[in-house]
Parts: C-alpha cells; sequence; structure tokens
C-alpha cells in the first residue's frame, strides 16, 4: 500500500508546467475511518460537500457503495477503499504510518530532481490533521525531517495560522458559510493573519469576495506561489455541486454571512 499519490490529477499535473511536481497524501475525511481527521468538519458543514467523492472517488460500478465504521456511506472503489486503508494505518499504527511517509517522502524527491522538478508535499488531500504538532524522528515535524521541501495544505482549523508555523508549511483557509460563527472567525482570521481565503463556487467564480480580489485557484494547486491578501476561488466538484449548507457559495449575490 503506497501513502502519496503522485501528481495523480489534473490539477497538480498543471503545476508541471511552472517547475513543480506534488506529492498529496488522500486520507479518509472526517470521522469515516473511526477517527476524525477533519477536526472543524462539523463546524464548518464540509462534509456533504467534500472533495473526496470528485473524480475517480465519486465513481464505481453499478453504483455500489460501503459504509464505514462511523456509519458514512461511500462509493465502493479502489480509491475509497485505498484511503480507508491509509486511514487506518494512521489510525491504528502511527509509528509506522510515519516511517513509510519519509521513506516515501525522500523517493518522491529523488523522482522529482531526476526529472529537473522542485518536489512539494500537500499531506492534507482528503483531511485536515495538525501535521506541525507531530514530531518524528526527533524533529519538531515532518517539515523539520525536510526543511529543504514546500509543504502545503488547505485548512478549516483556523487558529493554525494564528500559531507558528514551520518556515516551509504554507496553509490557506477554506471559508464556509455553513456557520455563521465559523465564517465570521475565519474572515477575521485572514484579516489579522494575512492568510488566503478559500472559496468554492458552484459556477462563476466573483470579482471580488468580502472585499477581497478573487484568483482562479483551479488554475494550478501550488497555493504557495499565491499572491497574498486575496480570496482563492474554486469551482464545486463532485457531490460539492450539490451542497447547500453554505460551504459552497452560490452565484452573484456573492453573500458572506
Amino acid at each position: 500500500m503506497k501513502l502519496l499519490n503522485i501528481d495523480a490529477n489534473a490539477k497538480t499535473i498543471k503545476g508541471q508546467k511552472q517547475g513543480y511536481m506534488t506529492a498529496i497524501l488522500y486520507l479518509s475525511p472526517s470521522d469515516s475511518s473511526g477517527k476524525n481527521l477533519c477536526p472543524m468538519a462539523k463546524q464548518a458543514g464540509c462534509i456533504a460537500g467534500c472533495l473526496n467523492t470528485s473524480g475517480r472517488g465519486g465513481i464505481a460500478k453499478g453504483n455500489a457503495t460501503f459504509q464505514t465504521i462511523s456509519g458514512a456511506t461511500l462509493p465502493d472503489n479502489t480509491v475509497q477503499r485505498a484511503r480507508m486503508a491509509r486511514s487506518e494505518l494512521f489510525n491504528n499504527d502511527q509509528p509506522a504510518f510515519l516511517a513509510q511517509l519519509v521513506k516515501e517522502i525522500t523517493a518522491f524527491i529523488s523522482k522529482a530532481k531526476r526529472k529537473g522538478l522542485i518536489p512539494v508535499v500537500r499531506l492534507n488531500g482528503t483531511s485536515d490533521i495538525l501535521w506541525e504538532t507531530i514530531p518524528i524522528d526527533g524533529a519538531g515535524s515532518i517539515m523539520a525531517l525536510f526543511p529543504d521541501v514546500q509543504f502545503y495544505d488547505y485548512t478549516k482549523v483556523y487558529k493554525r495560522v494564528m500559531r507558528p508555523l514551520p518556515a516551509n508549511y504554507h496553509l490557506s483557509l477554506s471559508y464556509s458559510a455553513a456557520n455563521q460563527k465559523y465564517a465570521l472567525a475565519t474572515l477575521a482570521v485572514t484579516d489579522q493573519s494575512g492568510i488566503n481565503l478559500v472559496v468554492v463556487s458552484r459556477k462563476e467564480l466573483p470579482d471580488t469576495f468580502a472585499g477581497r480580489k478573487v484568483i482562479n485557484g483551479d488554475e494550478s494547486d501550488l497555493r504557495f506561489l499565491d499572491q497574498t491578501g486575496v480570496v482563492v476561488g474554486l469551482k464545486a466538484k463532485g457531490q460539492a455541486r450539490k451542497d447547500t449548507s453554505g460551504f459552497v457559495i452560490d452565484p452573484a449575490p456573492f453573500t458572506t454571512v
């Protein structure tokens, strides 16, 4: 079982034109694996619209499904089964998981360099783990173990961006209007920290959101290259197109809270 997917989707492949190769770790989101790997999922209302079901992750022969340990229902395909297996390893034997992750990142760095590309790593493809708090091999975090590699993630845990982060770890804060308290907190935090806000739109992207310029985040996944002080707009994918919780923002007028 491999942990990392390397340039496995159209969005990350676009990064190669800019000289980067991307490795992403996809786990089972929220509490579907029996342990909550997305601590703000319920507050942010993003469970139903999670991109876990976009692309191949949402396709199953005969629309077959399986029920997770938490009672969630997922498409029964190799993508979802693999994410569940990785999550169970993380939950039940974290030292073994981290040891394998280190080996795979090391191999990925070599592969990227052979191709003349810069390796970058996103550990929360479909999770929201606070990786900066997990010590590994005597280092403060896996970012400290690979100080020359750029790590990046999207997060809904807004308190993370108000605390010191490893210098090589870039976070973008994901917005949701499903919960007024959460929405107001993310807007306030981005105002204070300068961290960019990410907004998911059902259709067209607005020119501005909450008084800030909106850029097209679907042009690549390289969030650490974004200009600061903007809103990153993404088009809804998979089941998110049908989401009505407030996580996905409808076309104009683009209201906040």
